[in-house]
């Protein structure tokens, strides 16, 4: 097997070899495994031709994520600007006893200072309260309250809205009254409305009703709060629409950020503006964020790796099916705190890694995937123990019975330190499966696990990858040996080849925004962009407006012609209604009054009604004159007789005898 990569090695070594005139981010002659002093040598080198900003003029005010890395500022040698902008390693000078009587009387003065002025406002308030409160009592005993009902009135607390909140410092009261009652959803929502008003009012953002979350993280100006904003609308987010439910944990982090963003001195904004003024609009300096990842990348190629931005989103990454390429997968690094992992990108990335990817992970392990399910642990200090197999060890063929003697000695680095105390432990991991690497005391701070074919690095926090944690002794060549442990490890050899050896060594750094997957479709990006239901009103106005339009330019139909009743059935329906009434009166009066207006408009001038409807119909003059008396003098009112229908029915038969007829068409 050594004979067998002995070539491998041997390609490494000239791809390794020092080249003339070669740009910062090229990889570099390789340092030998143990060589910690030559990786530091490397690291200083780089350094001092970077001209790096960090150390010597940071930017103020230092964001959260900066003032973690705080512990690390009195330990860096040549780091003073950065030790100030902490506050630590300013040496106290001498002072005399009269300074320091001064000094010490100062908060006594101050204190009985706040007391005075607080006995005067006591002294001026007692008049004026006894005051309203004797308007008050006489008010009432002049106006006695009307009695009201006593019932308990439930009035809905409105949404808060960012546009609406003005006094920052108030929101963030609000916030801590809420959070301190166990209200947590509602104290994320007040801590990111108080970030957006101070935002607002410094002039970093515009704040509009139109605007979302994510658009005012990419609209800040202020370099050092956007980050905080990021981590601020990533938990607000992840409770609002994600469902999931808010901790304890999550608001504290939040609440930090928040506070830092809003509690901007005015005398800091002032430095700030000046300090804009005299540099006019120049460009970003270069490595000026502690906290970045500059020097980092710059230090790993400058021991033999080729690094480079990812340049597309962790969901679209490649995924290796079957045999089809016997070329190694690149090494994804991925700093969890700085680049927000969507579920759809966790997903995908752990998908990459078990068909024999190499991920690096930096950062908190509550963001880390899901499936990798890490335990967080806290750790007794600070000093990291790197503790690994020689990466070169399978690569050579001693010849000589001293050299074989050497090989398989394991790498020790000691010396390194870590800002922040922070470890943790696979959970459900067989031992197989994991390889604890670095160490803070018992605890681990990295280690390797396999998944599928590939493999998986993960370090507790992302100190070792920015720009202030790679300064202290020791620290790059813990780093650098981390990322040799995953390159060099021996799953991946059976992917290389001599002729591609440097797929070994080639390491892919994800940005911030690579974190989220592209969309899918036109749709896919509106809803992204938070104009998902927006786009769905637009549609469903464009439907109304088309039918609204559309309809009154449509075709004209001829309408349907429905068949009228007949006389005879309204007549039916009506005497039916009277029956069902008892109105046999008012039946017997309408109908004499009908029968009247039908015979005179047929009667003879001057002619008897009575006389001409018995000589119509042949019937009794005596019997008609009753019959037509009693349906005349029928009123509505009068009680029934009961033979109301009976008359009804014989002034019909009356009307429609056959001999009235035959009389009339003579």
């Amino acid at each position: 097997m050594k004979a067998r990569l002995a070539p491998i090695a041997i390609a490494i070594a000239g791809l390794s070899s020092p080249l003339p005139a070669r740009a910062a981010n090229e990889p570099g002659p390789v340092p030998a495994a143990n060589g910690i002093d030559a990786i530091d040598r490397a690291k200083k080198a780089a350094y001092d031709e970077g001209s790096y900003a960090f150390c010597k003029d940071p930017p103020r005010p230092l964001g959260i994520r900066q003032r973690e890395l705080c512990s690390l500022a009195s330990e860096i040698e040549g780091c003073e600007g950065f030790a100030k902008a902490c506050n630590v390693g300013d040496v106290p000078k001498e002072q005399s006893w009269l300074e320091r009587m001064a000094e010490w009387l100062g908060p006594v003065a101050k204190g009985l200072l706040y007391l005075l002025v607080f006995g005067i406002v006591v002294v001026v308030a007692i008049p004026v309260v006894r005051a309203l409160l004797k308007w008050r009592r006489d008010r009432k005993l002049a106006t006695p309250a009307p009695d009201a009902p006593n019932r308990a009135l439930v009035v809905p607390e409105a949404p808060i809205l960012a546009e609406e909140i003005s006094d920052a410092e108030a929101a963030l009261r609000f916030a801590e009254e809420h959070r301190t009652r166990g209200e947590l959803k509602k104290a994320l929502g007040l801590y990111l409305a108080a970030s957006l008003a101070a935002l607002d009012r410094r002039g970093a953002i515009r704040i509009a009703r139109h605007r979302t979350n994510g658009e005012y993280v990419r609209g800040c100006e202020e370099e050092t709060s956007r980050t905080s904003l990021r981590e601020i609308v990533r938990e607000v987010d992840k409770v609002e629409f994600g469902g999931a439910p808010p901790t304890d944990e999550g608001l504290s982090r939040v609440a930090s950020r928040a506070q830092a963003i809003v509690r901007v001195t005015t005398s800091t904004l002032l430095m700030l503006a000046i300090a804009a003024l005299a540099s006019g609009c120049s460009a970003p300096r270069r490595g000026a964020d502690p906290a970045g990842d500059e020097l980092p990348i710059v230090v790993l190629a400058r021991n033999g790796f080729e690094v480079s931005a990812l340049g597309a989103s962790l969901a679209t990454m490649p995924i290796r099916e079957g045999d089809e390429s016997d070329d190694a997968m690149p090494i994804v690094i991925v700093d969890v705190e700085k680049v927000p992992l969507e579920d759809e990108a966790q997903a995908h990335m752990m998908r990459w890694v078990e068909s024999g990817g190499a991920l690096v992970l930096f950062g908190h392990v509550q963001s880390w995937p899901d499936e990798l399910r890490p335990r967080d642990l806290s750790a007794d200090t600070r000093d990291i123990i790197v503790r690994t197999r020689d990466p070169y060890a399978e690569l050579e063929d001693p010849g000589e019975e001293d050299e074989a003697a050497e090989l398989g000695v394991p790498v020790e680095i000691k010396g390194a330190r870590a800002a922040r105390a922070d470890a943790f432990a696979w959970k459900e991991a067989r031992s197989i499966e994991v390889e604890p690497i670095a160490f803070l005391g018992e605890a681990t701070y990295a280690a390797k696990r396999r998944v599928g074919k590939g493999i998986v690095l993960g370090v507790a926090n992302d100190d070792l990858f920015t720009n202030v944690g790679v300064m202290p002794a020791h620290n790059a060549a813990a780093l650098v040996t981390l990322i040799r442990s995953v390159a060099h490890d021996p799953s991946r050899w059976a992917f290389a080849s001599a002729g591609e050896a440097r797929s070994l060594t080639e390491v892919r750094v994800a940005r911030a925004e690579d974190g989220i997957p592209p969309p899918a479709n036109p749709f896919a990006a509106l809803v992204a962009a938070g104009l998902g239901k927006g786009a769905w009103h637009a549609l469903a106005a464009a439907a109304l407006l088309f039918l609204a339009y559309g309809i009154r330019h449509a075709r004209p139909r001829t309408a349907e012609r429905r068949d009228r009743r007949a006389f005879a059935e309204h007549i039916e329906a009506t005497g039916a209604f009277y029956g069902r009434a008892h109105a046999h009166t008012h039946a017997l009066g309408a109908y004499g009054r009908f029968m009247d207006m039908r015979l005179r408009e047929s009667l003879p001038r001057g002619a008897d009604p009575v006389t001409y409807l018995a000589s119509r119909s042949g019937a009794d003059p005596t019997r008609v004159a009753e019959i037509y008396g009693r349906a005349l003098e029928a009123k509505a009112g009068d009680p029934p007789r009961g033979d109301e229908l009976a008359v009804i029915e014989e002034l019909r038969r009356l009307l429609a005898s056959p001999a009235s007829g035959r009389r009339e068409s003579r």
